[in-house]
């Protein structure tokens, strides 16, 4: 019971004047501490104040808390008294502000109990400082999802101190040059014995480790070498269809081996993503991403929502590759989803009032069977399915979507092993395609040609007179959209890109049209297979 003269039994308040207890400045601390909320499509930095009145004993946490936010203050109080600090017997309010964003994850334990600690006295920060991390009943700090977005984000609020659980400087590697300082606590215990370590991020590695995938595990099919070699140089989105077996999911895995890796803010804009996910140690930093949902994914999986607003697999996917394998076995309403980030490169995710644009620039790779039997295009197989349910097959993905696919084409059993590049002359040929297009595209805002809308195609691309009557006569033959134009003309440039060469030739232009058209009238049943 407190003591009758009202006095408080707590050391740090028993100095103050019973007449400033209502006054929160007459408590010891007053730095700005902050925490993050791993919401939407990089999170948010929060801020976290304290402050300690007289009252019943007990916490209040106010600004928009989620269940597990509000679970925190069992956690801190626990916590704070199992690592030999006292808990202020008073009525504790925390603030977490801005009020109207949500506040999610296990991640405010550690700024609660550091910023409750500091304003009583018991311990000294920097100013200001941003922590973030789950604390345990007995005091550990655990790391949690968003740590990597968090220190990215303190960077960008200019907060010059970050505070983190020891177990999260394995997933911090390359952030060296992106934070200020950063410091580890492995406890709460530790606080009072050797205080906040101060630590340097390990850098990237310099050498870079061969891919375990390589396109030489597959035996033959110089054409789908072919067309994985044109899809990654020009970032063109690409549909396998063929038998079972015939390669189309190895080749589909092996496309972003042809890719360069990714520079340092492209690799730390993508391991922010992966990051809202927990997902940082699941990769190569630097590596492009590559994503394969099963075809029972979601709506949501697939772009991003939910409950507290995550990124998808487009989005998990940004600056690499998705496969959607077997893609005509995912629900018509996910493929069809997949219109607007493919065609814009972001996600609009609206919830609750607010707005998240997700990143979204993804090479989409399709692959599916023939039919829905699997037989159709075998030698030795024997195909049962009616016409009527090939077309009904084929509309699962839709006219729409096939629209916006650049390159398709049919594998099939390389039974006489074709001669084929090796993987390593297909890498330099497409780099130097790459670098090809970086210098010619170097004041536009696409840097590769399968990344330049429709509309912009024309100015960025421009063919000679006589090449484009052979574009207009090609899109009156094979009834082409304008966006399949402006496919076809990004196709030519990339397989001149990838000869080496800067002027477009006529069988540039024929060779497109070619691998453009394998097949969306005769899929969709408009035309005999």
């Amino acid at each position: 019971m407190r003591p009758a003269t009202g006095r408080c039994r707590n050391k740090f308040y028993s100095g103050r004047k019973r007449e400033g207890r209502n006054d929160p400045t007459t408590l010891v601390g007053g730095i700005m501490i902050y925490g993050f909320s791993p919401y939407g499509a990089q999170g948010e930095v929060v801020r976290v104040e304290v402050d300690v009145r007289r009252g019943l004993p007990g916490m209040d946490i106010v600004g928009l808390p989620s269940h597990e936010v509000r679970e925190s203050r069992e956690r801190v109080r626990v916590a704070i008294r199992n690592s030999g600090f006292e808990y202020p017997a008073e009525r504790i309010l925390v603030s977490m502000s801005p009020a109207e964003i949500p506040k999610t994850g296990a991640g405010f334990d550690l700024p609660v109990a550091l910023a409750l600690l500091e304003r009583t006295g018991q311990i000294r920060l920097p100013d200001p400082v941003l922590a973030v991390g789950e604390l345990s009943i007995r005091g550990g700090c655990i790391a949690v999802r968003g740590t990597f977005s968090a220190v990215l984000g303190a960077r960008e609020k200019s907060i010059r101190s970050v505070i983190v659980p020891g177990a999260s400087l394995s997933i911090l590697r390359g952030t060296r040059d992106a934070t200020g300082s950063l410091l580890v606590v492995d406890d709460l215990r530790s606080l009072r014995t050797r205080g906040l370590r101060r630590v340097v991020p390990a850098p990237i590695p310099e050498t870079v480790e061969a891919h375990e995938l390589s396109m030489d595990d597959i035996q033959g099919q110089p054409l789908v070498k072919w067309v994985s070699a044109i899809g990654a140089a020009g970032f063109h989105n690409i549909l396998l269809m063929g038998p079972p077996g015939s390669g189309k999911t190895m080749a589909a895995r092996r496309i972003t081996t042809l890719m360069p890796r990714l520079s340092t803010d492209q690799a730390l804009e993508v391991a922010r993503i992966h990051s809202m996910r927990g997902m940082e140690a699941s990769r190569v930093f630097d590596d492009p991403p590559l994503r394969m949902p099963h075809h029972g994914a979601s709506l949501e999986g697939m772009l991003g929502g939910g409950r507290y607003c995550l990124p998808g697999e487009v989005s998990l996917a940004h600056r690499g590759t998705l496969v959607l394998d077997e893609a005509t076995e995912f629900r018509p309403q996910v493929l069809q989803a997949l219109r607007e980030p493919v065609e814009n490169r972001s996600v609009a995710i609206s919830r609750a009032g607010r707005i998240e644009q997700f990143p979204a620039t993804f090479q989409l790779v399709l692959t599916s069977n023939l039919c829905p039997c699997g037989q159709l295009g075998r030698q030795q197989g024997r195909c049962m399915c009616s016409m009527q349910e090939i077309a009904r097959y084929w509309r699962r993905v839709g006219s729409a979507l096939l629209d916006r696919i650049d390159l398709r084409v049919r594998t099939n059993y390389d039974a006489a092993r074709k001669e084929a590049p090796s993987h390593a002359v297909l890498i330099d040929r497409v780099r130097r395609a790459i670098d090809r297009q970086e210098k010619r595209l170097e004041s536009c805002p696409w840097k590769r040609n399968g990344l330049i809308p429709p509309e912009a195609v024309e100015r960025y691309l421009p063919l000679a007179p006589d090449l484009a009557a052979l574009l207009r006569a090609t899109m009156k033959k094979m009834e082409l959209s304008d966006r399949a134009a402006a496919s076809v003309r990004a196709l030519s440039r990339t397989i001149a890109d990838l000869a080496d060469r800067s002027e477009l030739r006529t069988e540039d232009v024929i060779e497109a049209a070619s691998l453009r058209s394998a097949g969306a009238d005769r899929l969709l049943g408009r035309e005999r297979l």
